[in-house]
């Protein structure tokens, strides 16, 4: 067996171990030495209406979404034109509706892809995404952003590291640390022994990167699809946008949403003074004690509930994946800076 396999094998071997125990960890929410809690109520496996449900789904950009269209359902937000809306009612029903509103004073104008972004790092809708953390439902932001890159990295370098330990196989032969005799089968034999190992890496490296782009653990979806189950007799705009992504918001606004999520960019503070009435002195970033950067944005990727970036573009606008509306994430990422997302996705109807 030529040295170049054996070395390969080493490497690649050790590679996949560590990333499959460092995606194993972060994804972890309790201590290792804990059993696994039942999937119960009384153990926090379950969703506190339509806004965590969103949050489940597709993380704070169908959190977002969901509240604008609630709003746009009972003609408190219209659409002014191309990409722009209004808001003619100033009364809101929840902390989501207030931050939406708040979010429309303060911005320097009625862009929908502005208006998005600030609602996706906005409180309410970042301290929703502490609350299922907290249950374990999400996995927090930035836990997995190494090990996904890890696994990206891997997936991409597998076929070129395979390519060169082969062209290196067969420039050496005859170097066979058993000292065995030379073989014109030999390279044949070298080139065969190093697939399993090339494969092993690639599969490994795909599976780990899809389980990190998303954020909802195996109890997050457990629990929305129980609510999902115990709320089919809601029709309401939000409940339907938080469960079923953009394809369910009316046509009028779906189209706007569609399109403000392919603007790219962080929103601008606005200038001058805004009244903004709502203030949640509740310490949605636990490492700042409040105020501060979104915990729940800028992780980097997920199609799935919890977290990716909160802002950016948006593509794919579905059921519990990709992104949906204004300028930051859609459907199923969280949110990290701007206008967009992609994945995870957050994070789609629960999936992990």
């Amino acid at each position: 067996m030529s040295i170049v396999v054996i070395v390969y094998t080493l490497i690649v071997s050790l590679a996949t171990m560590e990333l499959i125990r460092g995606v194993a960890a972060a994804r972890r929410t309790r201590p290792p030495h804990r059993a696994r809690p039942p999937l119960d109520a009384e153990h926090g496996v379950f969703v506190r209406g339509t806004l965590e449900a969103a949050f489940l789904s597709g993380g704070p950009a169908r959190a977002a979404d969901a509240l604008i269209a609630g709003l746009h359902e009972d003609g408190r937000l219209v659409i002014a034109g191309p990409g722009v809306v209004g808001i003619s009612g100033r009364t809101a029903r929840n902390a989501g509706e207030q931050a939406v509103i708040n979010a429309h004073t303060a911005a320097p104008n009625g862009a929908l892809h502005w208006l998005r972004a600030a609602v996706m790092r906005s409180a309410p809708v970042q301290e929703t995404g502490e609350a299922l953390a907290r249950r374990g439902l999400v996995v927090r932001p930035g836990r997995q952003r190494k090990w996904r890159r890890w696994a990206g990295v891997q997936v991409f370098l597998s076929v070129p590291g395979f390519v060169v330990a082969a062209m290196l196989t067969l420039a050496l032969p005859f170097d066979s640390v058993l000292g065995e005799p030379s073989s014109p089968d030999l390279p044949l034999d070298d080139l065969l022994a190093l697939l399993p190992a090339g494969v092993f890496g690639l599969v490994s490296g795909m599976i780990c990167l899809a389980v990190t782009s998303k954020q909802s653990t195996v109890a997050g979806r457990y629990a929305l699809r129980e609510y999902v189950a115990s709320a089919r007799h809601l029709t309401g705009a939000a409940h339907l946008v938080a469960t079923r992504g953009l394809p369910a918001a009316h046509p009028d606004l779906r189209a706007h949403l569609a399109a403000a999520s392919r603007v790219r960019g962080r929103p601008v503070p606005a200038t001058g003074p805004h009244p903004i009435p709502y203030q949640d002195p509740s310490p949605w970033n636990p490492s700042s004690g409040g105020g501060g950067t979104p915990v729940w944005c800028g992780s980097g990727g997920g199609n799935d509930g919890g977290g990716s970036s909160c802002g950016g573009g948006g593509s794919s606008c579905g059921g519990g994946s990709s992104c949906g509306g204004g300028s930051s994430c859609g459907s199923s990422s969280s949110c990290g800076s701007s206008s967009s997302c992609g994945s995870s996705s957050s994070c789609g109807g629960g999936s992990s």
